[in-house]
């Protein structure tokens, strides 16, 4: 930040909540530490910051957008669905349209109102009665710009009551004309299909089956005088920075807020406003405290701590949960699927939720780091796109798992295909190994493990094409199935860690092979105060301080028994977190301590969901250190084998596609014989030619690439632990360096920078209640009026309306 914004940041800490109260929970009411003359002024040099800022950069959201049934256009059918006349007409797709969007219109991101409408129903409009499930569904949804930059939506997906008669009635008529077609023999052609392909038609809804399973077509049935008919609707936000759960928290609760009935709350207009204009989005390497909607219309605002890492240090931001990616996937399918993308094959998500394939796609290309996806990335591919997968080029997608598409191409053998719900993986033939593909697993292991992540090993995916039986030396071992799935035991040796006497014996061969990476530590006994002297060795058993993941592990499977030596247990940490020259000693006891004590004590808390996004931040910092460690394991020697050119910048630029700019046939030499395979695929990967032109760019730019400059950090950091002459490592060496990115994080928690001021009310009436979620109130949301410029006297300031203090009511819109 500038002098100006750390000044102003040093105003506003006046307003922040003790660092006690930093993880407030929900429905914790704000008071105010301060006179309101000085809390009038922080707020106005807050402002002048907020309009000093690229409000591109600054704003946490772009649009709110609101999408649904245009009731003056009527019903139109969604002729990107393709021809549904065969489906009953509440399993067939309709015409969603933008009802509005606020503002109207930012010149950094033009409002796409047919893309963001087609992301935030990607099923088209819906229609249900009280006999489906109508519960509200969140999804997140991403878009590539023409210059490769990601712009992010968030959108929930509910259903509201159709009260229109002309709507029911012509979803009665066009149901009668199809039961009238049924029963004269006109759709014969699919009833045939029905008996050959089995009790599900692929022609005919899903929810109508042949005779023997007719409750269940009965869902699709909508009866005029019975039933109530409901059709989707969405709100959404349109975001730069993917701040996923505050997204989320954000719209459930401000539909919760919706107000059914009269009583306390604030308008819904308060609490957009409030996310368009006053939200800000953090610094690097800074927090900010803002206020989300209550569950309940009358409780006070949900306060929630958005941070930004620096990016001098720490990895790039990801608010993705990669707990959940290892819980749907398992720990070798990630391994597997992190293979096929980096060795850029086609990649094909598939799952019933669409959240659930987001989240796979953002979180396995957050884990290339340093290495960044180049080609065409949709993770969620709607109809109207579908032509897409006929393109032969490398491509991340997901597809819903209703989309007959996605049944069609998943016999596919040239690509990778992930069933999600299934935790099933079919693999592309001839996939190389990942090097040191079991150590890895291992490593992640243990770090899933220490945070409890619950089914993230209990049962691995299933692999198809008999790769699954392929072990880390890229040998074949165990029975193959008709179905392409390996054995039990070869499963068992190449999905999860091993147990009992095998584990015992596996493990001391594994730590044997691992001593090489241990480090001595000289200074004072027990290492307490003494400096960290980094040298590979294999030193006297008496000497060695045990890499901590590792010593975990074995204590957990029987393999240490005695003394560490120096009077200190095993795991323990021996240095001080901030003695390192050179970064700090990556232990899990260390980590440890930064987790609440019921979970060092081995019980199972119950986490708040802000407590939880605050506990997957730091299991994704964990995470995403390891997978940086093997990148730079894997090519800390890539410097040395840069061609780089002996002209100017232009000439080198017109001419780099035909000039060969890496040294691939003597890097190759230098690796082991079993990581070749992998690495002579990778070296030709779009992924890999990037990085290398940007670090021949960096020779010309002031301003290198961020990403480019952390990795070749961790590379120099790794070099000086085991000399410059350092080549190849044949050896696995599990992350030992945090680079205090776990202890900044804990800081920019409890040390919050700037505080956002609540929702407060904007509008001088409200409605008492509505029946569904209405269009709002342009003029107070076109335009940032009310925070844009300080106010003319000091006002003081006042909480959220509760029941105590409501605001004035008018009658429902």
């Amino acid at each position: 930040m500038t002098a100006r914004e750390n000044a102003v940041a040093s105003r506003l800490s006046k307003l922040m909540l003790s660092n006690g109260q930093s993880g407030s929970s929900a429905g914790s009411e704000v008071h105010s530490p301060i006179s309101p003359g000085e809390q009038s002024l922080a707020q106005s040099e807050l402002n002048q910051l907020k309009r000093d800022a690229d409000p591109q950069f600054s704003r946490f959201a772009d649009y709110f957008v609101i999408c649904g049934l245009d009731l003056d256009t009527g019903l139109e059918p969604d002729r990107f669905a393709g021809d549904n006349l065969h489906c009953s007409p509440l399993d067939r797709a309709y015409k969603s349209k933008p009802l509005a969007h606020y503002p109207e219109n930012v010149p950094w991101n033009p409002f796409d109102a047919h893309g963001i409408c087609m992301l935030s129903l990607p099923q088209g409009l819906r229609f249900r009665t009280q006999k489906h499930n109508i519960e509200p569904r969140f999804h997140s949804f991403a878009t590539t710009r023409e210059d490769g930059k990601r712009c992010y939506g968030f959108s929930l997906v509910f259903y509201e009551e159709i009260r229109n008669r002309n709507i029911c009635g012509a979803i009665h008529t066009l149901q009668s004309m199809f039961i009238t077609e049924l029963s004269n023999g006109q759709q014969t052609h699919s009833l045939s299909r029905v008996k050959q392909d089995g009790p599900v038609s692929r022609s005919l809804p899903r929810h109508f089956k042949v005779a023997g399973q007719a409750p269940q077509s009965a869902q699709s049935y909508y009866d005029i005088n019975k039933d109530k008919l409901y059709v989707a609707k969405s709100i959404s936000l349109i975001c730069q920075a993917p701040y996923a759960f505050a997204a989320q928290m954000f719209l459930k609760n401000l539909y919760r807020c919706l107000p059914r009935q009269p009583g306390a709350g604030i308008s819904l207009e308060s609490y957009v406003y409030n996310i368009l204009y006053e939200v800000m989005l953090p610094q690097p390497g800074k927090s900010i405290r803002v206020y989300l909607p209550p569950t309940e219309p009358h409780l006070s605002a949900i306060a929630l701590i958005l941070q930004r890492p620096l990016l001098a240090t720490e990895l790039p931001l990801l608010d993705f949960p990669l707990r959940l990616l290892f819980k749907y996937l398992g720990v070798e399918c990630v391994i597997q699927l992190l293979t096929c993308v980096l060795l850029e094959n086609q990649v094909l998500l598939r799952s019933t939720d669409y959240q659930r394939l987001m989240i796979v796609g953002e979180c396995i290309t957050s884990l290339l780091f340093p290495f960044v996806w180049p080609h065409v990335y949709a993770p969620i591919l709607p109809a109207a796109l579908h032509h897409f997968l006929d393109a032969p080029v490398p491509f991340v997608m997901g597809l819903h798992a209703e989309c007959e598409a996605a049944h069609k191409i998943g016999s596919e053998a040239t690509l990778c295909f992930v069933d999600i719900d299934k935790k099933h993986i079919q693999l592309p033939e001839e996939l190389p190994v990942f090097p040191h593909k079991l150590d890895f697993m291992a490593e992640i292991g243990s770090v899933l493990d220490k945070f409890e992540i619950e089914g993230a090993r209990d049962q691995e995916g299933s692999l198809r094409n008999g790769y699954g039986c392929r072990g880390a030396g890229g040998g074949v071992g165990g029975p193959v199935g008709s179905s392409g799935v390996c054995g039990a035991d070869a499963m068992i040796s190449s999905c999860t860690l091993p147990t009992g006497l095998q584990a015992a014996r596996r493990s001391k061969e594994r730590f044997q092979q691992l001593q090489e990476t241990v480090y001595t530590l000289s200074g004072s006994p027990g290492g307490s105060g003494g400096v960290v002297d980094y040298q590979p060795l294999i030193a006297h058993p008496s000497r060695i301080d045990h890499v901590p993941r590792i010593a975990d592990f074995l204590r957990r499977k029987g393999g240490i028994r005695g003394s560490q030596g120096a009077g200190s247990p095993v795991g323990s940490p021996t240095v001080s977190l901030s003695s390192s020259p050179v970064g700090v000693y990556h232990d899990v006891d260390a980590v440890d301590a930064t987790m609440p004590m019921s979970v060092r004590r081995g019980e199972k808390p119950k986490l708040s969901a802000v407590d939880q996004y605050y506990q997957d931040l730091r299991i994704n910092n964990s995470v995403r250190e390891i997978f940086l460690n093997r990148f730079v394991h894997m090519f800390h020697a890539y410097e040395y084998f840069v061609i780089y050119p002996n002209q100017a910048r232009d000439e080198w630029l017109s001419n780099r596609e035909t000039l060969q700019n890496f040294d691939k046939s003597s890097f190759l030499s230098d690796q082991p014989e079993h990581h070749r395979a992998f690495l002579s695929r990778f070296l030709e990967s779009q992924m890999f030619a990037t990085l290398i032109d940007n670090k021949i760019l960096a020779m010309w730019e002031p301003q290198p690439d961020e990403q480019l400059q952390l990795f070749d950090q961790r590379v120099k950091l790794l070099r000086r632990r085991h000399g410059e002459n350092m080549i190849a490592a044949t050896s696995y060496e599990p992350c030992v360096l945090s680079q205090d990115s776990q202890q900044g994080f804990e800081k920019r928690l409890n040390c919050i920078d700037i505080e956002v001021t609540p929702p407060s009310e904007i509008l001088s009436n409200r409605a008492a209640y509505f029946r569904s979620f209405p269009l709002l109130e342009k003029g107070v949301l076109n335009q940032e009026c009310a925070s844009s410029s300080p106010p003319a006297t000091p006002v003081p300031y006042a909480p959220p309306a509760t029941s105590a203090n409501p605001p004035p009511l008018r009658s429902p819109h």
